[in-house]
């Protein structure tokens, strides 16, 4: 069975909008130096689990990354699109579902970057 965080980039890897806009491009944590840009970072915030349900209800942070404000603006709507209210079973991780929490527009004053990161609650069985 593949990690949850692995399962959740393998539900943006399945999905045709978010591939056309980053090919490849989704990395953990943080974005390779020198990374070609559409991108997608993923950080895990927390990670509460009720150990009654066995369920786990960790909080996802997808960083959305790009040259201009149309293309991250496209690229979070379509990470939105692809995760909200998504349940199933990705490669062994049975997801009850997953809940858009909020997202706010940044701009990274160094490098003049565009940048929306969305937190998403992933409810799943352990």
């Amino acid at each position: 069975m593949t990690s949850i965080h692995g399962a959740l980039r393998n539900l943006l890897f399945a999905d045709n909008m978010v591939m056309s806009l980053t090919s490849t491009r989704i990395y953990p944590l943080r974005l390779p130096l020198e990374c070609p840009l559409s991108a997608i970072s993923i950080h895990k915030i927390s990670n509460p689990i009720d150990h009654v349900t066995g369920f786990a209800t960790p909080r996802y942070q997808f960083s959305c990354w790009s040259h201009t404000y149309a293309q991250v603006q496209q690229l979070s709507d379509a990470v939105i699109d692809c995760l909200n209210r998504y349940k199933g079973v990705v490669h062994g991780n049975p997801i009850k579902q997953i809940v858009y929490l909020e997202s706010h527009d940044a701009l990274e004053d160094d490098s003049g970057i565009y940048h929306v990161p969305i937190d998403f609650k992933i409810i799943h069985m352990r």
